[in-house]
């Protein structure tokens, strides 16, 4: 019997776990073939001894799961749905751009979708111009829930609050510079969801 290399062991495992990171897929034996330059028959003969050695899950056929894969997060596709402002208001507009993947321990049950932030008004809530903000669409929210407001036919992301006094809604922006940012204050809104995160897509 052929002896087994330590190190070509872990060459492919490697190989494995950075084509599942980089790419969101289980690579097929071809592909680490092509990605390792070893030979088929000895990917093959390594792929079963690490099979037996409990190192990964290897059917003998085509693909080859290790242990980071069956502890990677389950990932949710969300629908990028245009941009959102983040300062004046703009028209209301839904076209989808893209999906974005986001793991499911990120999106809770319901009815998710992405936008893209546009403009400075929520930097001190961490939501900058070009973020990826994902939405859970519903049409309640709590006072300081971040939210997607849609008043007079423009959709905006803003900080909700409500004067008790003269029953208006407040509209807060997230940036120190009020003047360029001021508040918005709206006899009537609609709640078109509300922001449970966001993230830079590099």
């Amino acid at each position: 019997m052929r002896r087994i290399d330590p190190s070509k062991k872990e060459i492919i495992a490697e190989y494995i776990d950075k084509h599942f990171c980089e790419h969101d897929e289980i690579p097929s034996v071809r592909d680490i073939v092509e990605g390792t330059g070893i030979p088929l028959s000895t990917v093959h003969r390594y792929l079963i001894s690490m099979r037996e050695d409990g190192s990964l899950d290897y059917s003998g056929r085509r693909t080859a799961r290790t242990k980071l894969m069956e502890d990677a997060a389950p990932i949710h596709a969300l629908q990028v749905l245009g941009t959102v402002a983040c300062g004046p208001g703009q028209e209301e507009e839904q076209r989808f751009i893209e999906y974005i993947r986001m793991p499911e321990s990120l999106v809770e049950k319901g009815d998710y979708f992405a936008l893209i932030a546009k403009g400075e008004s929520m930097i001190g809530a961490g939501i900058f111009p070009g973020d990826y903000v994902f939405v859970k669409r519903q049409q309640t929210a709590n006072e300081g829930d971040l939210v997607i407001a849609l008043f007079d036919g423009k959709n905006n992301l803003k900080k909700l609050g409500f004067d008790q006094k003269n029953k208006k809604y407040i509209l807060h922006s997230c940036n120190p510079d009020t003047k360029t940012y001021p508040d918005i204050i709206v006899d009537e809104l609609q709640i078109q969801g509300v922001v449970k995160g966001s993230y830079h897509k590099h």
